[in-house]
């Protein structure tokens, strides 16, 4: 039978699962292939027409004819391959390529007829470099098969290529035998294996270097002396992968193993299958075989955990328990009764469990066992180190110092037993609350100090890989690396093997086999280190692996040239020594020989670099690994790391760095909001985010359970937004906080952690929208569409009665499946709905939701085959029950509900004031500006009245102009406004002017209503009765009309029939008739009464400052009889001769008495005359400044009291003696 091939070409954008309603039919004959689509011309005419080449939106689901096809779209499609139909017995799927942009989606292959089946396979991106090992090939014994493919994001690559064949045999026997179609099975021949592809001994074992021989039931080529390898073509040298097992009972991943003696206790892990119980398997190096013991009171099968071996107990902590719960719990299987008992551990510092991890490590040093990093559901990802002491049972957190490592998941860690240290490298981190990234950093802890440093980088970024430390070198069997050659589109590949040198601290790539049967590109797999040779065990490669691969080192002799011995490829250590290549062991063995003492004569040990990126001290933000590396000293200035910090502003050590948190570097919202300064909130994208707040306090109690956890936060700043992600159980909850909600788990993780919660196709629909999660959940589609549209997981069983009522409920293409708890997994059950009601692929005709049946222009058609040609033409007519729409699937114009599958329509309750309302909610789309609430039942601030009996009026203030804008969104229904005003002035006309400004023929009708006392017995007048508002004015004559309060005159405006957007303008006015005598008289005596105030101001001005100037006199004049003062007698002579030497009358010395001012009075002349002119002063004071003599100065000093007394009767006017 021919292979079918389907293929795929990723490039564009499309999501199927649209709501488009095609018609035309299926065809094969179409060149290219045409989804329900008429094909004339070699092409495809979608009705309606979306624009796609293959109309592929008018479906969800197809059964496939022989056909191949591109996509140019983002997929989201399920293929159904079903051979039942044609009485075929098994399907042959053969992927020959799968290169998907989307590293966090899967194609999935399942056997049988939906995703409830058994999975064969969750394929991954390209899983190998080698072409031929990128094809794999699966086998649906059912005889059905359903591939699912599910991407968010898409760009140009390669895309897939699927083929596909019926009742074949695998890899249609290599061409290397004969097919049993009947049986599925080949008759190889001169070749073995299930697909004839392994060639029998004698084919391929080279008789120089090799002999057949059966070891046991299998003929193998035993080599000889110098050679090794399947084939015995391998000199000793080299290093060497060989397939040592295949016959693993379980293909696992992210399983734990321990060495014992001879033995490899292989325990838990992920499968396909649901395993409720422990999976425990036991390998034999030197039988080389695998066994199930039997053990007593095993707990749950977990994966993502760790087991130890410590005297004679194997220990097992953490995980995931049924792929959900990720647990703390500490196991031990007692080797001498083969007992599982869970160990009562004392908590940390008597008031903590320890953390529940998952992706963790764990070593045992000494008594203890160190517990490293790992995924907390509270916490995030975390770098923290736990401890367990085996003696007293404690758990304690160690207090490390040094660099702050990175806090990951599936890293991988190997301990050197001679230098006490452990090496840590890779795993997966947070850089922000909604993604994370896969990093290629390197550590190094010293136990005894509890130290970390940081070492150089691979350059490639690695996750659930596998090391082993041998002999100096760490080798790694790197899974995930990513590959930076095409970064928008972020493909990966997971082929290469990695060999760090611990010496010096340089990375090498290690030389990959070309020979080897099995694929080295897997991730969740695990090694260990056994006489030398690493073996690995299990793994995914798309599929779950059964394989153990061995790996043996090769020869440093093997090295001819000196650069070919430093930079080995054979995954060992070696040295240049007197032109020989040798180990570390053999130089110093060779040194010791010779008496050199020493090993300084072993010529540059370090002497090449490797790979990896140049290192730099300013690519470090952090202040503690910058100052605790060991590949180049930096220090930390202030912001940065620096190789050469100005003097005195350096930090060379951690313990000097500030102890400071930076909150946009935290991820996790529990962890945020315990930070003192940091609060959990949207920021300016709508993504939660840890930021800091000037003040913010917050008292955390939190219980760490077994099935529970509390959280109670009490904040005094900031409200918190924090919602622990894993604690929450629906998915509206879980999308509008943030999280990522799984649907096929029904689990709620944070949005960073998704790659790391389903690494292997665990979750095959998902979300972070809560408006997606109606379709999640089969029993909450309503429509057979919706259902069928919404995903992989649901079918729609139809009620028979012809009218589109049904349920959406779990199922696939066989029918509903419900949950069977003795086989643990979903299986058909054909009592919940009959085979002839149930759809998966297409829908009944019509789908009325119970409102209708349907019917062509003239008859009604109750009994035709609903899968039949007829059907295509049919409409639901009539539609009954207050609904309408083409599938009677929403209410008519002023009735509400939720139409869909027989829902009931409820007239909408609006008080009158709406005659529509929201079809699914029923609130009330108000038509009344002012009117509000659910039903109508309000009036909005500003508004009087009762709408529940009348309306609602806006009050307008008399003398004032009011504007109305409505042109809002809110505005889009209101047809109508009220106004209501009193004027309050007596005597005084109104006028009244209105104003609308909209559309033409929009702006509405008015009426004018008028109510008073004074108009007797028919108390109200109606004017402007359904005048056109354009621009109305009107005048009321306050002799006509009685204003005022006591008339309690009122005007009501109704403004109708209006369409939005427009604006209004209204206002009344009380503006009296001008009285022009008045006026003038009351002009004139104002100005009088203006004038007399100006001259009484005026002449008090003047009193005023008469006032002023009397009392500055009496101020002067007391100022002058404060003044010291004597009285003179003077005597005036006859003789008018003057005085040579005349005496002064005052003398007023100075401060320091060396001058005085002196005062002499003065005769004025008189004219010749006896005495001066009459009316004129004869006398003068005359004062001069002049120095004092001492004779002068002393006597102006106090003279004693006798001699005063003898001075009263003394002349006054004798100041100086002559």
């Amino acid at each position: 039978m021919q292979w079918v091939q389907l293929v795929v070409v990723q490039i564009g954008l499309l999501i199927y699962l649209s709501k488009l309603d095609c018609f035309g039919v299926t065809t094969s004959t179409c060149t290219p292939l045409c989804f329900k689509a008429d094909c004339s011309k070699a092409a495809c005419s979608c009705n309606p027409d979306t624009g796609e080449i293959f109309c592929e939106s008018c479906v969800s689901r197809n059964r496939l004819p022989n056909a191949q096809y591109n996509y140019s779209q983002k997929l989201r499609f399920g293929w159904l391959l079903d051979g039942l139909a044609f009485n075929h017995s098994r399907v042959h799927i053969r992927v020959e390529n799968f290169a998907n942009e989307c590293h966090a989606e899967f194609l999935h292959i399942f056997d049988g007829d939906g995703i409830y089946s058994k999975r064969l396979g969750s394929l991954r991106t390209s899983f190998a470099q080698n072409a031929a090992l990128q094809k794999k090939e699966f086998v649906a014994e059912s005889g059905q098969a359903f591939i699912y493919l599910h991407c968010e994001t898409a760009c140009s690559i390669s895309g897939l290529n699927i083929s596909y064949r019926f009742d074949s045999c695998l890899d249609e026997c290599n061409d290397n035998g004969i097919c049993d179609v009947t049986t599925g099975t080949c008759e190889c021949k001169d070749y073995k294996g299930p697909s004839c592809k392994e060639p029998l001994c004698r084919r391929t074992c080279s008789s120089t270097f090799g002999k057949c021989q059966n070891v046991g039931e299998e003929e193998v080529c035993v080599c000889k002396k110098n050679y090794q390898g399947p084939y015995c073509n391998i000199t000793s040298g080299e290093s060497v992968w060989k397939v040592v097992n295949e016959k693993m009972p379980y293909g696992v991943a992210s399983h734990a193993v321990a060495l014992v003696n001879e033995n490899v206790w292989l325990i838990g892990g992920y499968t396909f299958s649901n395993v409720e119980r422990l999976i425990v398997l036991k390998y034999n190096f030197e039988k080389n075989n695998w066994s199930i013991p039997t053990t007593i009171a095993a707990p749950k099968n977990r994966y993502g955990h760790t087991v130890v071996e410590f005297e004679n107990n194997l220990y097992m902590f953490g995980g995931l328990v049924s792929s959900v719960n990720i647990t703390n719990e500490l196991w031990k299987l007692d080797f001498v009764t083969m007992t599982w008992s869970a160990v009562l551990t004392q908590n940390f510092y008597g008031s903590q469990q320890p953390l529940q991890v998952t992706g963790h490590t764990a070593h045992v040093v000494g008594n203890v066992m160190l517990v490293f990093f790992g995924l907390n559901p509270f916490l995030g990802f975390t770098n923290v180190v736990q401890q367990y002491n085996f003696a007293n049972g404690t758990w304690s957190m160690v207090q490390t110092s040094g660099a702050v490592p990175s806090a990951t998941f599936g890293h991988t860690s190997v301990l050197d037993n001679n230098e006490k240290v452990i090496y840590l490298y890779g795993g997966y981190r947070a850089i922000s609350s909604s993604a994370g990234e896969i990093i290629d950093e390197m550590y190094h802890y010293d136990i005894a100090r509890r130290r970390w440093k940081l070492l150089r980088s691979s350059g490639l970024p690695s996750v659930l890989h596998s090391a082993v430390l041998m002999s100096g070198v760490i080798v790694i069997l790197s899974s995930y690396s990513k590959d930076n050659s095409n970064p928008k589109c972020k493909t990966f590949v997971i082929d290469s093997a990695l060999k760090y040198d611990t010496e010096c601290g340089t990375w090498s790539k290690m030389k990959m086999p070309t020979y080897l049967s099995a694929t080295l590109s897997r991730y969740g797999h695990r090694a260990l280190l056994y006489k030398e040779s690493m073996y690995l065990f299990g793994g995914f490669t798309g599929t779950l692996m059964t394989d153990v691969l061995q790996f043996t080192p090769g020869s440093c002799s093997y090295n001819r040239a000196k650069d070919e011995c430093l930079n080995s490829e054979q995954g060992v250590k070696c040295f240049w020594y007197k032109s020989r290549c040798m180990t570390s062991e053999e130089a110093l063995q060779q040194i010791k020989v010779e008496k050199r003492g020493g090993s300084s004569t072993i010529e540059k040990v370090c002497s090449y670099t490797g790979i990896g990126p140049p290192f730099s001290c300013s690519m470090i933000t952090d202040c503690a690994k910058c100052t605790s590396t060991d590949v180049h000293p930096c220090c930390w200035c202030g912001d940065r790391c620096s190789d050469d910090c100005p003097l005195g502003s350096e930090i060379s050590k951690p313990e000097h760095c500030p102890m400071t948190v930076n909150c946009s570097e935290i991820y996790n919202c529990l962890v945020c909001s315990t930070t003192n300064h940091c609060i959990w909130r949207l920021n300016e994208h709508q993504v939660y985010a840890c930021a800091e707040v000037k003040s913010f306090e917050t008292t955390l109690q939190k219980k760490f359970m077994k099935d529970d956890f509390t959280v109670e936060l009490s904040n005094t700043g900031d409200t918190d937004d924090c919602k622990i992600c894993s604690t929450i159980h629906s998915c509206q909850e879980c999308a509008k906080n943030g999280c990522l909600w799984c649907a096929t788990t029904e689990q709620c993780i944070d949005q960073n952690s998704h790659v790391t919660a389903f690494l292997y196709g665990q979750c095959l629909q998902w979300t972070i929208n809560a408006d997606e999660c109606s379709v999640l959940t089969c029993s909450s589609i309503l429509t057979c569409d919706s259902c069928l549209h919404g995903g992989t997981s649901c079918g729609w069983c139809d009620d028979g009665s012809h009218t589109g009522l049904g349920s959406c409920m779990r199922g696939s293409s066989n029918g509903p499946v419900s949950w069977i708890e003795s086989s643990g997994r979903y299986e058909t059950d054909p009592s919940l709905c009959p085979s002839d009601r149930w759809y998966t692929t297409d829908c009944p005709a019509c789908q009325c939701n119970g409102h209708g049946y349907c019917m062509n222009s003239s008859t009604e058609v109750d009994d035709v085959e609903e899968k039949s040609e007829p059907y295509k033409s049919l409409q639901c007519l009539f539609c009954g029950d207050k609904t309408t729409g083409e599938h009677c699937e929403r209410c008519i114009d002023g009735y509400y509900g939720n139409a869909l599958n027989g829902g009931n329509c409820s007239a909408c309750e609006c008080n009158g004031q709406a005659t529509h309302c929201d079809p699914f909610s029923g609130q009330c789309f108000c038509t009344t500006k002012g009117v509000s609430g659910y039903n109508c039942d309000k009036c909005e601030q500003k508004y009087i009245g009762d709408p529940r009996n009348q309306t609602c009026f806006y009050e307008l203030t008399v003398d004032f102009v009011f504007t109305f804008n409505l042109n809002g969104e809110d505005d889009s229904h209101i047809t109508r406004i009220n106004f209501v005003t009193r004027p309050p002035k007596e005597n005084t006309d109104v006028s009244f002017k209105l104003t609308c400004t909209g559309l033409l023929n929009s702006q509405g009708k008015v009426n004018l209503t008028v109510t008073s006392a004074a108009f007797g017995i028919n108390k109200v007048r109606r004017f402007l009765i359904g005048s056109v508002c354009h621009e109305v004015e009107r005048r009321f004559s306050a002799e006509e009309f009685s204003f005022g309060t006591d008339a309690n005159t009122t005007f009501f405006v109704f403004l109708y029939d209006f369409k939005t957007p427009i604006i209004i303008q209204i206002s009344f006015a009380q503006t009296p008739s001008v009285d022009w005598m008045k006026f003038f008289v009351t002009f004139a005596l104002c100005f009088f009464i203006l004038l007399v105030v100006a001259f009484a101001l005026w002449k008090i001005k003047q009193r005023f400052d008469v006032y002023r100037r009397r009392q500055r006199m009496f101020v002067e004049m007391a100022q002058m009889a404060s003044r010291p003062f004597g009285l003179v007698q003077l005597q005036l002579p006859v003789s008018s001769s003057p005085r040579k030497c005349p005496k002064p009358i005052a003398i007023e010395p100075c401060h320091d008495y060396r001058a005085a001012v002196v005062t002499f009075a003065v005769r004025l002349p008189t004219g010749g005359g006896p005495v001066v002119p009459n009316g004129q002063s004869g006398l003068a004071v005359a004062s001069a400044l002049c120095l004092l003599t001492p004779s002068q100065l002393a006597q102006l000093q106090t003279p004693p009291q006798a001699v005063q007394r003898k001075r009263k009767f003394k002349s006054p006017s004798c100041l100086f003696s002559s």
